[in-house]
């Protein structure tokens, strides 16, 4: 009886889990030299695999981000398909008609899931979440940061730039950010906190909002022999829509030389510095980014809502109706502190519906709640006096 309880078992989970495999049918061909129909052979059943795995790779990504990116596809998942073959048969073999070259047939099966993970570490793969437009604004917090009017700091941006655009997303351009700038100076935002901003990049419908900002800094010669130039990047991740922060980074980069360093040096030397930190921060702030969106990527809208001066006994009544409502998923309380609490849940209603469903279904609850005009997918309340 027991036996038969794991069989059965087995087939309920076997049947469940997620198919892995994608069955393809894919052709190759290979010219014929010097009469070796084998090696021939061999070689039209690789480039059949090759094949097959490139028609895996179009079933997750688009055309154009293949052709954007294939050069790496090429080098680090074509140029090894047969691992992402798990099984293959082969349908038909033989010459071309002219005898020229050897063709292979084949139905197989391939490993969606490999490619898949291939592609996300490749940072491909985040791509089809919709190329996200991203605006990347230097903004002076600390005290200790070069302005923005300093010579390295276009070169800051451009390397972030580059960056952000070769992992697939869509960056404002040196034209753009120049009319965005001249609305932050008017506004007097600058050096003040990230909001102002995150509004500014609402307006102009960026998804994604990337604060830079960069300390430099030297260091005399250490035992007679080196002089440092040292540049600290701090980069800050904010999805617009919600005011959320996703990624906050801290990268330094060095450059070491010798010799007596004249203010030429020293900028050559900051730039590069400067270059190398913000290549590493962009990477570990675009992996962070790609792993946020794709967590909430099938669960429908992120919302940030804000319930403002009520009492301990309300706030926890609210956070039990959040957690106990059908359709709102992953509740995350962000701030509880007296009379301000802030939460983030994801719903599949849109932000009108949602707005109305909490004042609603509060309301019966004796909450009752007045609602105020925010940007974006945040919600603002307040107790009703």
């Amino acid at each position: 009886m027991l036996i038969r309880l794991v069989i059965c078992w087995l087939c309920v989970f076997l049947l469940a889990a997620p198919v892995q495999a994608e069955e393809v049918i894919a052709t190759g061909s290979a010219e014929i030299y010097s009469g070796n129909v084998g090696s021939a052979r061999n070689q039209a059943l690789q480039n059949a695999q090759r094949q097959a795995v490139e028609q895996g790779v179009g079933a997750l990504i688009d055309s154009q981000t293949i052709s954007q990116n294939f050069q790496i596809i090429k080098d680090e998942i074509l140029s090894s398909s047969r691992g992402f073959v798990t099984k293959y048969e082969i349908l038909e073999e033989g010459r071309t008609a002219d005898g020229s070259a050897f063709m292979v047939k084949i139905r197989a099966e391939v490993s969606s899931n490999g490619i898949r993970d291939k592609l996300t570490s490749l940072r491909i793969l985040h791509r089809k979440m919709g190329n996200k437009r991203l605006m990347i604004i230097y903004h002076k917090k600390d005290s200790k940061a070069v302005k923005r009017e300093f010579q390295t700091v276009p070169t800051l941006l451009g390397t972030l730039r580059d960056e952000f655009n070769q992992a697939g997303f869509r960056v404002f351009n040196d034209q753009v950010m120049s009319e965005v700038y001249r609305t932050i100076e008017l506004a007097t935002v600058v050096d003040r906190p990230s909001e102002p901003l995150l509004s500014l990049a609402l307006d102009h419908r960026a998804e994604i909002l990337a604060e830079v900002e960069m300390v430099a800094g030297k260091r005399g010669k250490q035992g007679g022999m080196f002089n440092a130039i040292k540049a600290d990047v701090h980069l800050s991740i904010y999805d617009v829509s919600t005011g959320r922060q996703i990624a906050d980074v801290v990268a330094q980069g060095k450059k070491l030389s010798t010799g007596t360093m004249g203010n030429f040096d020293v900028h050559r030397d900051l730039k590069d510095a400067g270059t190398k930190a913000a290549r590493q921060a962009a990477q570990e702030a675009i992996n962070k980014t790609v792993d946020y969106y794709e967590t909430i990527g099938d669960q429908g809208f992120a919302y940030l809502i804000v319930f403002r001066n009520f009492s301990q006994d309300e706030e926890d009544n609210i956070l039990d109706y959040l957690e106990g409502t059908p359709g709102f998923q992953d509740l995350s309380e962000l701030k509880n502190s007296p009379k301000y609490l802030e939460v983030e849940l994801f719903s599949a209603e849109s932000k009108s519906r949602l707005r109305r469903k909490i004042r609603r279904d509060l309301l019966q609850k004796n909450i009752e709640l007045i609602s105020q005009e925010s940007a974006g997918n945040r919600l603002l309340f307040s107790k009703a006096q």
